[in-house]
């Protein structure tokens, strides 16, 4: 996916340029690479907003429009405040179109795993994948088919054909997986508590005594009688 952006040169010439800048509703940033010298830039925050939020869906190049000139990019960094978030600073890597480009794009699973109407457990390994490929190749996201996943099976990324583009990482990495449903065992019976246990070992102590006292009287008597 392409998307439009408006970018304009600057140069600060004196301290606190940067900061005056943003509170005018301007984002500075830099384009480099593609042999081309960095150049010191701004976009504007609303027109840039609209592209932050395509990109928390979706991978995009930037079709970066300066001067008279259309440079094709992919934002390489986002800088924000960490305290309150606001955006601070963007880099634009200049890229050519006939050469191939490395991208992280998002995984987007369709369907229903007949696996999960089952009971078992949808378990998604990837989320968003390593590519290379041509930048006109460059797809906004990649699309994993699970109509067909059941309880037990896995979708790997060699699963997976998309032309003109190849994986960086391993064919064997999984993808997504359908588990089996936990089956809860009973709990066993409880032990007695360790109150109870010594309060049973003092009844056997205090009755042991009374038995010992009968038997010391039953001479006693007898003693008598043969008198």
């Amino acid at each position: 996916m392409k998307m439009e952006l408006e970018a304009y040169l600057y140069e600060p010439q004196k301290k606190g340029d940067v900061r005056r800048m943003r509170m005018e509703g301007k984002i500075p940033g830099v384009l480099y690479g593609h042999k081309e010298k960095s150049k010191r830039i701004y976009v504007l925050k609303k027109e840039f907003e609209k592209v932050l939020e395509t990109l928390k869906k979706e991978t995009v190049t930037i079709e970066l429009k300066l001067k008279e000139k259309t440079y094709p990019c992919l934002i390489k960094a986002i800088q924000h405040n960490p305290t309150d978030g606001r955006l601070l600073h963007i880099d634009f890597q200049h890229i050519s179109k006939k050469e191939k480009i490395k991208a992280t794009i998002p995984i987007h699973l369709i369907g229903e795993a007949p696996g999960v109407k089952k009971g078992g457990l949808l378990d998604q390994h990837l989320h968003e994948v390593v590519i290379r490929c041509l930048p006109d190749h460059l797809p906004s996201h990649i699309d994993v088919d699970i109509s067909n996943l059941d309880i037990g099976k896995t979708i790997h990324l060699r699963d997976i054909a998309i032309s003109n583009i190849e994986f960086v990482i391993k064919p064997e990495t999984p993808v997504v997986s359908v588990l089996a449903p936990k089956i809860e065992k009973e709990a066993p019976a409880a032990a007695p508590a360790e109150g109870a246990k010594e309060e049973t070992k003092e009844e056997v102590k205090e009755e042991k005594p009374r038995e010992e006292k009968v038997k010391e009287e039953k001479p006693a008597k007898e003693a008598q009688k043969e008198k």
